[in-house]
């Protein structure tokens, strides 16, 4: 049971305890393989994860980063063959055994190709964490004004006891399980900025024939709010290539793929078309509308087979 886990951090403190963490919670940590993109000022120490044969550092400078996909991308280049793919943050923590119960997961879905997915709860590194958390599902909360879509999330309701997987209609980036496959079939597109990563993955994985699912309990927590930590997009204000033309680039490709026929190993798949993506997840990419239920959180339809 072999794991490819991906770590993108940029100028992030909490990158030392966050891959120590996902070591100890596992399972078999001896099945990980960890490739961290880590992009700093010099200014940071991950000594404690130099000696780790489990730990690969893709080591940059913060000044020639182009952003989070750019920065993924990185390291999908770095993909050694494994059964199961994770992608998280560099600010996150994770429940014992984590790597057993997404396996579990992934397999209770009973799709062929499955992605278990969700924001993870919200923890605080300066708090004990207590693990009182409630899963969720992301909705659509909205349009940008260049025509992406914007996502939020709800609480799932409901107890199930044992909690079952619900197929999901979006994706997160910071928290994506998925077989290892996903690394060649949906390889990221680096030349995206931020904004639109998310629906680019989800559109692109579905039409590969990838199922999407969020896990009806916590496996993870995420640090959210992160005032004081230094951004990209501050870093980059100035840079010679400032992050809101790399931002404005990116988003031009994401819309273009969401609303015209693209080729090429950055194009939607062949397996399921965009407008099997549309009708499942409930959206109109052209006319910038959604059904209610995608609002709402309402879990969609199987898609037929």
């Amino acid at each position: 049971m072999s794991i490819f886990v991906s770590v993108a951090s940029y100028r992030d403190p909490e990158l030392v305890p966050t891959v120590l963490d996902c070591l100890a919670k596992a399972a078999s940590p001896d099945e990980l393989r960890i490739v961290v993109n880590w992009q700093h000022l010099g200014d940071e120490d991950v000594s404690a994860l130099r000696d780790d044969r489990r730990v690969t550092i893709l080591e940059f400078d913060a000044r020639q980063s182009r952003g989070a996909c750019w920065a993924r991308a990185k390291i999908q280049q770095h993909y050694v063959d494994s059964d199961w793919y994770l992608q998280v943050d560099s600010h996150t923590r994770f429940v014992p055994g984590w790597d057993e119960r997404l396996v579990a997961i992934a397999e209770q879905t009973g799709a062929a190709k499955p992605i278990v997915t969700a924001y993870p709860a919200a923890y605080d590194p300066a708090r004990e964490l207590d693990g009182a958390a409630q899963p969720t599902a992301i909705v659509l909360s909205g349009w940008t004004a260049d025509g992406l879509p914007e996502v939020g999330q709800v609480f799932l309701t409901g107890k199930q006891q044992p909690p079952k997987p619900v197929r999901a209609r979006f994706l997160a980036a910071g928290f994506l399980f998925a077989p290892g496959t996903f690394v060649r079939d949906v390889r990221y597109d680096e030349k995206i900025y931020f904004m639109g990563e998310e629906i680019n993955l989800a559109t692109r994985a579905f039409t590969h024939g990838y199922d999407l699912f969020h896990p009806a309990e916590i496996l993870a927590w995420h640090y959210y709010v992160r005032e004081d930590a230094p951004h990209h997009w501050d870093d980059h204000a100035t840079a010679e290539e400032p992050w809101y033309e790399l931002d404005r680039a990116g988003r031009r490709r994401v819309r273009t793929l969401l609303t015209w026929p693209m080729f090429g190993e950055l194009a939607q798949g062949e397996a399921r078309t965009m407008a099997d993506y549309q009708a499942y997840a409930g959206v109109d990419f052209q006319r910038r509308t959604a059904e209610d239920a995608a609002r709402l959180g309402i879990e969609p339809a199987p898609v037929p087979r």
